[in-house]
């Protein structure tokens, strides 16, 4: 099933969701970074003006955070968010009994493996449940607490077959069987 940038699968093997930060996002976002350098100039024209013997302080105060710090920040987080958004890869693989999550962003990959037995089905919200979504989401919840948003279900009973497959498989996975424990995150 695929639905915009989502993917889920199923095999004989497991189930395999993907789920990728659009290109075409990270590329709008960049140009929007450089949001900040026509405040700071005019920040710092503006300053070359005041008379320093009396500063207006609240006068410069509201300068310093609606053009320096406002604009820097909101710079910074889409800056953080073209670089670090990350694309989710999940596999809950049913021959080895392990989830593993691969979260994936242009500087860096982290791999983490669970038990399967561990994880477990948070919540499932459907369309007809909440009309303010858009889709319906199965919401997974990783031992390290870590939760997983499954989308792009076209129709409440596509979600609500996926939810009982997973819920099959989560269920049936051994529960004395620990798969060997790597470090946490991977890089």
């Amino acid at each position: 099933m695929r639905k915009s940038e989502e993917t889920i699968t199923r095999d004989n093997d497991g189930i395999s969701y993907e789920r990728r930060f659009p290109l075409w996002l990270r590329i709008f976002l960049l140009p929007w970074v450089l949001l900040c350098i026509p405040f700071i100039l005019f920040y710092l024209d503006s300053a070359q003006s005041v008379d320093w013997a009396d500063p207006p302080v609240a006068g410069a105060v509201l300068a310093t955070v609606g053009l320096v710090i406002l604009p820097l920040g909101l710079s910074g987080l889409l800056l953080g968010y073209a670089l670090l958004g990350a694309g989710i890869e999940l596999r809950l693989d049913s021959r080895s009994a392990e989830a593993i999550l691969r979260r994936q962003s242009p500087l860096r990959t982290r791999v983490t493996r669970y038990p399967l037995a561990a994880v477990r089905i948070a919540k499932v919200e459907l369309k007809a449940d909440h009309p303010a979504n858009d889709a319906a989401i199965i919401t997974l919840k990783m031992p390290d607490g870590v939760t997983v948003h499954l989308g792009g279900f076209f129709r409440d009973e596509d979600a609500r077959h996926w939810a009982e497959d997973i819920r099959t498989r989560l269920t049936a996975a051994p529960k004395d069987i620990v798969p060997p424990a790597p470090p946490a995150d991977q890089n």
